[in-house]
């Protein structure tokens, strides 16, 4: 049963993610004919932040990760 379960969960992820992905698609094909807007220091200020919250992110996750192989080996 509980096999079942999770089987069906993983299922709902990849349609959820599936769809999250086309709306995406979506809404980027929407905006490539709009002008882009002149961002003030605020807007900049949040675009480099949330850039270097990302990389900082994925370069964590890649230390975790060969952290974790090498406990494991």
């Amino acid at each position: 049963m509980l096999v079942t379960i999770v089987l069906i969960a993983e299922a709902l992820v990849f349609v959820w993610f599936t769809v999250f992905s086309l709306m995406l698609l979506s809404m980027y094909l929407d905006s490539r004919g709009m002008p882009l807007p002149k961002l003030d220091v605020a807007g900049r200020t949040l675009i480099g932040s949330a850039k270097l919250a990302f990389i900082t992110g994925i370069v964590a996750l890649s230390a975790m990760t060969v952290l974790e192989i090498q406990a494991f080996s």
